[in-house]
């Protein structure tokens, strides 16, 4: 089989980019298998001012570590421009999680990129111009907008989770058949 000189065989084209995905979702699922530890001393042992996500029964919580002990976490959340104290019982703690920000920034920003080009290519695709010959100025266009737009949310939220730091004991909870739920008529 021979090659026209100056062609790139297709093959060759679709290959990187498909390496390039491949590496880009297995990265972050290697992280995500991870043994979770239920180790309080590693939380203890935390440097001040590390960014984390704890997982309560029914909230979740992004703020900065200060100290923790057997009792509980103390850390700080900012909020609207005052630093607010937030001390945390242990037993109510799920899961404390290390903040993978730049995850979730690259992984909003290529989810981004992906939607402004879709969204430019079907605008171009609607423009019946004869008269020139490049429709895809949406396109170029949306790209980056979107890519920006998806990295702020990336940023704000959290795409990507980061390092399982701990894992609370799961308690169970009462049911109604439980002898303190049953009523007696």
């Amino acid at each position: 089989m021979s090659v026209i000189e100056g062609v790139v065989p297709i093959r060759t084209c679709l290959l990187n980019p498909v390496l390039c995905l491949t590496l880009l979702f297995a990265a972050p699922a290697a992280g995500l298998a991870q043994e979770p530890t239920k180790d309080w001393d590693g939380i203890e042992a935390l440097k001040a001012g590390t960014s984390i996500r704890i997982t309560l029964a029914k909230q979740k919580i992004l703020c900065a570590f200060d100290s923790a002990d057997d009792d509980g976490l103390v850390c700080h959340k900012r909020q609207a421009g005052v630093d607010r104290s937030i001390s945390l019982p242990r037993s109510e703690i799920k899961l404390i999680r290390a903040r993978n920000a730049a995850g979730s920034v690259v992984a909003g920003t290529l989810i981004g990129t992906g939607i402004g080009l879709g969204i430019g290519a079907i605008v171009d695709s609607t423009i019946k111009n004869p008269n020139t010959t490049n429709n895809a100025k949406f396109t170029r266009g949306l790209a980056p907008v979107g890519g920006l737009l998806g990295g702020l949310f990336g940023l704000a939220t959290e795409f990507v989770p980061g390092k399982l730091l701990y894992k609370g004991e799961i308690q169970a909870s009462p049911t109604l058949s439980s002898p303190a739920h049953r009523t007696t008529s």
